[in-house]
């Protein structure tokens, strides 16, 4: 069944109206679906209709809802604070994210990133990276869309850090310790409270330098390892939301 994304403000009681013009292209143009035919819509925020389209406006396309969708919120969302990487593989990163569940993702620019976004193309491509988000929820029937922040600096993207249960920051620094054994520890001192962020923070190739992991353990950062193998840094996203899912018994 196909998906598509509305606004929250455009269920009305057992009706959707979906207005967005990309999304209204792709239904008439693309799929070329009518009166009559079954379609999953999602709000974006954890909500989902099952519906039939019973109304085509030219500026407007109405379901019906049979069904709504309800699926249980994780205790504790995950949040990925990730090193800008290599155009193609971010956004292969945060399609793979969305995937995984990940409820937020905050890129940012850190000192051995070797990719560099100019401050006059930062809208465009925060517009390009949400709407990849949003496919991506499409794609796998995720309920939810994944906030994705704007860039900004390693120091200042730390200091938001509070707002989580456990931050872990996977590193190649020799005093990190495995992800299983931190996370068992936490889950025995700290569980995470309900609501509260489970932050991943995620370097670049050449890996955070001594001071970024010095000012992130002072905001709560535990520097964790996942193994003896150097990955790449999509690579240590992708594996670290993935244990994490397993952990948190998602």
């Amino acid at each position: 069944m196909h998906r598509f994304v509305v606004s929250p403000e455009n269920v009305h009681g057992s009706t959707i109206h979906v207005t967005d013009p990309r999304e209204l292209h792709h239904i008439r143009h693309v799929l070329r679906l009518g009166i009559g035919q079954r379609v999953t819509c999602l709000d974006g925020q954890g909500r989902g209709y099952v519906g039939v389209i019973d109304r085509v406006a030219p500026e407007r396309l109405d379901v019906r809802i049979e069904q709504r969708l309800d699926r249980p919120v994780s205790a504790a969302p995950l949040w990925l604070v990730q090193a800008l990487v290599k155009g193609e593989r971010f956004e292969w990163l945060l399609q793979k994210a969305t995937e995984l569940g990940v409820a937020r993702m905050s890129p940012v620019s850190t000192r051995h990133a070797v990719v560099r976004i100019a401050q006059a193309q930062r809208t465009a491509k925060l517009e390009r990276w949400r709407r990849i988000a949003q496919e991506a929820a499409k794609q796998c029937g995720a309920l939810s869309v994944p906030a994705v922040d704007p860039v900004q600096p390693f120091d200042r993207a730390v200091e938001s850090l509070g707002d989580a249960a456990w931050v872990l920051m996977p590193t190649l620094a020799v005093t990190a310790i495995p992800l299983r054994q931190v996370v068992e520890q936490l889950q025995r001192e700290a569980p995470p409270a309900a609501g509260r962020p489970v932050a991943i923070l995620v370097g670049p190739e050449g890996d955070f330098d001594a001071d970024e992991v010095a000012l992130a353990e002072r905001f709560g950062a535990r520097p964790v390892s996942l193994g003896p193998l150097t990955l790449r840094s999509e690579t240590a996203a992708v594996a670290s939301l993935a244990m994490l899912q397993y952990a948190l018994g998602a």
